[in-house]
């Protein structure tokens, strides 16, 4: 598996899926939900509202991946998942997000897959955590995609390499 880690914006990485870190809701909201249905446009907001009404009424459940098109971004899908809330959920479930949306791509025939660090902003999981579900993931997972680990912040991404030189 090729690992790459970036600093940047997700919605501005090519890539044949690109992970959302969706609320359960799936019509947006902030960090890098709203920064990814703002940049897809309003077609993807339309996509979701489907999905909700046909498939996820009482909300898509934290762990699970919901597929919708790219719509303007640099990809073929968009995979939606819900991580846990700090406090509120069990953050093993956190690894079910990456687990989950692995396996939806290597069974879609993705060939490259762009990761945000799912719960680290709004939902309060601490990057460092984040970073070592990742690691083991990744390190148990033996896809043949190409990752893209994309950190927002510099700080982030600093985390990241550090994790993952710990080995």
């Amino acid at each position: 598996m090729d690992v790459e880690l970036v600093q940047g914006n997700i919605a501005d990485v090519e890539a044949d899926v690109i992970v959302n870190a969706a609320n359960r809701t799936l019509p947006g909201g902030g960090g890098v939900d709203g920064v990814i249905h703002a940049a897809a446009g309003p077609g993807l907001l339309d996509e979701c509202l489907e999905l909700r009404k046909s498939k996820y009424v009482s909300g898509l459940p934290v762990g699970q991946v919901a597929v919708t098109k790219a719509h303007k971004l640099k990809a073929k899908h968009i995979f939606h998942t819900v991580g846990p809330v700090r406090g509120k959920d069990d953050l093993s479930l956190l690894k079910d997000c990456y687990v989950n949306c692995l396996k939806k791509a290597e069974e879609l025939g993705a060939k490259s897959i762009a990761f945000p660090a799912i719960s680290t902003g709004a939902y309060k999981v601490p990057v460092e955590y984040s970073a070592k579900v990742v690691r083991e993931v990744l390190g148990d997972f033996l896809p043949a995609l190409r990752v893209k680990l994309v950190l927002y912040s510099y700080a982030d991404k600093a985390i990241y390499e550090r994790v993952f030189k710990e080995k």
